[in-house]
């Protein structure tokens, strides 16, 4: 699979360096590539926008349409499969009486079930993102934590995007909020999403970073293939062929000033094809709750 990416991104730098002015890319999609897609009914929209080559838009959920969605909101809180699968080697591996009520102990007591609103925000956002808007995360970041309580470093988001026009890559961030400022302070303050979408504008090595991070964790061939694709068009346009996606998870009545301004600033920014989003996702539960649709 990597022989194949660097033929393509190789091709791609060859023609760009040939003449910068054809710095274009027409994708051909693999008559057998295609990436999972699930699906589940989206909740109305309750307001819609766009500036340049961004849009944005805010959805209100109600109960039922959340508890619809909390086994794979478990899933990739928890990322339950992947642990499932390490628990059942070490017990593969406990050849004696003593080490497997051992192990019982130690695994009940190690597998934490503990989790914090914010990261059940993340869970949710990126829940709806594979489900709904054509994105594949190929990579659950549960599995980069050392320490199980800490926030990540860099971006929330690294996936791939198959959509008609092609496969791009997919850089995003995540916030979740109770403040009842519109817009939040996770929206305009420093480190908030307006902030790190810029960085992921104008931060070559961030992108790159994230390239790389993504090149290490894309094993699957259907997802490989789209990943070599979504390779060839962003060295094939210049590095503008990305897909930049802004979630705000709120527990807050909906409000468009959370995200349009900044909206149509950041919209500006991208070139085509590269794309700017904004989804505001108001949840029906005060956000100190999130945790029960998981234990749900």
């Amino acid at each position: 699979m990597r022989r194949i990416r660097s033929s393509l991104v190789g091709a791609a730098i060859l023609l760009e360096r040939a003449d910068p002015r054809l710095c274009h890319y027409s994708p051909v999609h693999s008559a057998t590539r295609r990436l999972p897609k699930r699906g589940f009914t989206m909740p109305t929209t309750v307001f819609a926008g766009s500036q340049a080559n961004c849009r944005w838009t805010g959805r209100a959920w109600t109960e039922a349409e959340v508890v619809a969605m909390s086994a794979d909101i478990t899933e990739r809180a928890l990322d339950l499969t992947f642990e499932r699968d390490i628990a059942g080697k070490l017990e593969d591996l406990a050849s004696t009486g003593a080490s497997a009520e051992w192990l019982t102990g130690f695994l009940t007591e190690a597998m934490s079930r503990e989790l914090l609103p914010w990261q059940v925000g993340e869970a949710i956002a990126e829940t709806v993102l594979e489900n709904s808007h054509g994105v594949v995360i190929p990579w659950n970041t549960r599995r980069d934590e050392r320490n199980p309580r800490a926030s990540l470093p860099g971006a929330d988001l690294v996936g791939i995007s198959d959509e008609p026009e092609g496969c791009r890559l997919v850089f995003g961030e995540v916030k979740s909020s109770s403040d009842t400022s519109s817009p939040p302070g996770v929206v305009t303050g420093r480190s908030g999403i307006v902030q790190q979408l810029e960085r992921l504008i104008d931060d070559e090595t961030l992108r790159f970073s994230l390239i790389r991070w993504l090149f290490a964790r894309v094993d699957d061939d259907a997802i490989g293939a789209s990943f070599d694709e979504a390779l060839a068009a962003f060295v094939s346009t210049c590095g503008s062929s990305v897909r930049l996606v802004g979630m705000l998870v709120r527990d807050t009545p909906a409000n468009e000033r959370d995200v349009n301004l900044r909206g149509r600033a950041l919209g500006e920014r991208v070139s085509a094809p590269g794309s700017v989003e904004l989804h505001a996702m108001y949840m029906p539960r005060p956000m100190d709750r999130w945790v029960e649709w998981v234990a749900a």
